[in-house]
This record gives structure tokens, C-alpha cells and sequence, in this order.
């Protein structure tokens, strides 16, 4: 097993997950502004309606969260990868990468 192809496909992974990770931050500070900015309009209003809404709305921001601690979990199993393949043979290597790409798509 080439350790250059290995590399070369995990620095691919990263760089995605590093596109697809400021993407989430993006959403998750456009979820945070928008929610902030309708507490405000809620408060200036004297409405409740508008403030229990935006409060809500705030709520969202589980996700982006639970995608970035996503993110960082694959990029610290797609790091090791390098590490461990350079260290075994051909045949226990695939077997090793068969069992991280199986967790990182959740099979563990």
C-alpha cells in the first residue's frame, strides 16, 4: 500500500471537512446574529411573542454544534490514519482502514 496515495486522500478529507466545518460555523453564526438581533427587536418592541421566538429559534444552534464536534471526530481519525497504515503490512493495513472508514460512517 503506497503511503503517498494514503496522504494525499486524507489531506483531501481534511480539506473538506475544513470547507464543510466553516460552512457550519457560517450557519451557526447567521442562526446566533439573526437570534440576537430578534431578542433585541423583541425587547425595543415590549413584545414577548417576538423574544419566546427568537428564543426558540436559538434552539437551532444544537445542530451546527453536534456537526462540528462531528467534524473534529473525523479529523482526528482521518489524522492517525497515516500513522497507523505506515506501520503494518498491506493486508492488516486494509483491514485497519476497512474498520476507520466504518466508524467515521458510524457502523463502530
Amino acid at each position: 500500500m503506497d503511503i503517498q496515495v494514503v496522504n494525499q486522500r486524507v489531506d483531501q478529507a481534511l480539506a473538506d471537512n475544513r470547507r464543510a466545518g466553516n460552512l457550519v460555523l457560517l450557519m451557526s453564526s447567521a442562526i446566533f446574529t439573526i437570534g440576537i438581533l430578534s431578542i433585541l427587536i423583541g425587547y425595543w418592541q415590549r413584545n414577548p411573542y417576538i423574544g419566546g421566538g427568537a428564543t426558540l429559534f436559538q434552539g437551532l444552534l444544537y445542530w451546527p454544534i453536534r456537526e462540528i464536534l462531528r467534524l473534529r471526530r473525523d479529523n482526528i481519525v482521518l489524522q492517525t490514519v497515516p500513522v497507523l497504515v505506515s506501520g503494518l503490512d498491506a493486508d492488516t493495513s486494509a483491514k485497519e482502514i476497512i474498520k476507520l472508514l466504518n466508524y467515521l460512517r458510524g457502523k463502530q
